[in-house]
């Protein structure tokens, strides 16, 4: 499809002017004050490392959003597989272009292992934007080029789940957010995050980069916060609906450039990259029942996303408890008294951020954090690596994870 006129200039403004590369640079420096409003323990650390909630799960980083040559991907399906199984993740959602035949064709049922095949589809919609459909039956085909909310209905109708893609990005934002029904977004997409942050600036050192230390190391150095769709995220969840994020790759492991393609980045370094970490309950071994809990996870934000580039986040967890209830992210919780306790953990050292309604609340650099609660609405977790410390000034920071919303709810 030939990009617009608009589509081009937008595309050779973020190229020349370089605003992404002003943005990774502003975003390796955060100032890291005392702990703000944490309880039980010094620097916010957590006193009880136990966790309120005593359900089991299994956390399964997948990769997300992912074209073969059924579209417009650079590899088969079986060259997808063996690059998930290089990469380590457990399962791979295949979304190619406006066509499920892989389903029709039984390509999830010659994985029935881990790594786990999973197939949706991305339908392209009005104006050149798209929507992942999930979970739809194998015979629907979708139609391009429809108005977003026709689409979503039809999702719906058919029992899926629509999610937005690539909401942010500078060749296919979605404008349509006045739509009805979607119940979630990309939050981070890889593809929109080097579409930005490679420019005129960034290619002094991006280039050479990826030709003497491959191309993980250059998709590691364009990692961002993801800040519009974060702040969008956020403004959908303010007023108490649930929106689920997700993290996706639009991985084709292909490239153009000029009038050349090139197989860069390959699938392998785009599923080191970035996954979507899924809890899942305990002692799942079938094909069927592992399917129907990751799609199961995916529409109740039982999950986060991370940069798996700066190491596996694993285990990353987030927890309320209110009374004898207990809530993990994407759950929500009625506040009984006066506060909800939410706990969060992961690695130690990890700069951990506590956002309300799109606000830090509270913030622990030991790895653990804990919260008392006293306002409605949803809380979710950012994780960060931090190598050096000035003081308060954190150099060198890279985000790494961002969990899924608890939502408070009032009695």
């Amino acid at each position: 499809m030939a990009s617009s006129l608009s589509t081009k200039l937008r595309i050779a403004g973020s190229v020349l002017f370089a605003s992404g590369f002003f943005d990774a640079i502003a975003g390796r420096f955060l100032w890291s004050p005392a702990a703000r409003q944490a309880t039980g323990g010094d620097d916010g650390a957590e006193t009880d490392q136990s966790q309120p909630d005593r359900r089991e799960w299994r956390d399964w980083a997948g990769a997300i959003h992912v074209h073969s040559t059924y579209s417009d991907g650079g590899g088969d399906i079986p060259t997808v597989m063996a690059a998930a199984c290089e990469s380590g993740v457990d399962f791979v959602l295949l979304t190619d272009h406006n066509t499920q035949r892989p389903l029709r064709d039984n390509w999830e049922e010659k994985y029935p292992t881990r790594p786990l095949l999973l197939i949706g589809t991305e339908v392209t919609v009005e104006a050149g934007a798209f929507l992942l459909a999930l979970e739809m039956p194998p015979q629907w085909e979708p139609e391009k080029g429809r108005p977003p909310q026709e689409v979503i209905d039809e999702v719906i109708a058919h029992g899926g789940l629509p999610l937005i893609s690539l909401p942010f990005d500078v060749k296919h934002p979605w404008r349509e957010w006045e739509a009805q029904g979607c119940e979630g977004l990309e939050v981070l997409n890889l593809s929109t995050i080097a579409r930005r942050h490679i420019n005129l600036l960034s290619a002094l050192w991006i280039l050479p980069l990826g030709f003497f230390a491959g191309q993980r190391a250059a998709l590691k150095a364009l990692v961002t916060r993801p800040d519009a769709a974060l702040a969008r995220w956020d403004s959908l969840t303010a007023d108490g609906k649930t929106s689920v994020g997700i993290g996706a790759l639009d991985a084709h492991a292909l490239m153009k450039i000029g009038k050349k393609k090139y197989a860069i980045p390959s699938y392998a370094d785009t599923f080191y990259a970035v996954t979507t970490h899924v809890l899942l309950p305990s002692g799942l071994e079938n094909r069927n029942d592992l399917r129907t809990a990751i799609h199961d996870a995916f529409r109740r934000g039982r999950c986060y996303f991370s940069y798996d580039c700066f190491g596996d986040p694993r285990p990353v967890r987030f927890t309320a408890k209110s009374g004898s209830e207990v809530a993990i992210m994407g759950e929500s919780i009625v506040r009984i008294g006066s506060a909800v306790t939410l706990s969060a953990s992961a690695a130690p050292g990890t700069l951990l951020r506590l956002f309300h309604q799109g606000h830090i609340v509270a913030e622990s650099r030991t790895g653990s954090l804990r919260f008392e609660a006293r306002e409605p609405g949803a809380y979710r977790i950012e994780g960060y690596k931090i190598p050096f410390r000035l003081g308060a000034l954190c150099l060198g920071a890279r985000p790494w994870f961002f969990t899924n919303p608890i939502y408070v709810r009032p009695v």
